[in-house]
């Protein structure tokens, strides 16, 4: 006689389901990210070569001289 199947009421399957998503989220996220970056940069060209290194450009500061503190 074959054993007999245990009736599983219909919400241990969404609970489950649920927790096996909980354990993986983490592991999504990172695979989500990678493909959005990789959307992402095929849409747009690459403005620099990765062999060109700029340099950071600085706004220049004013600093308040005698005349304008009055």
């Amino acid at each position: 006689m074959p054993p007999k199947a245990t009736a599983t009421a219909p919400w241990q399957e969404l609970e489950t389901q649920a927790y096996h998503a909980y354990r993986e989220w983490h592991l999504w996220l990172v695979l989500r990210k990678r493909e959005l970056a990789d959307r992402l940069a095929a849409g747009r060209p690459e403005r620099h070569p990765p062999s060109i290194a700029r340099p950071a450009e600085r706004p220049e500061r004013k600093t308040p001289s005698q005349g304008d503190l009055t």
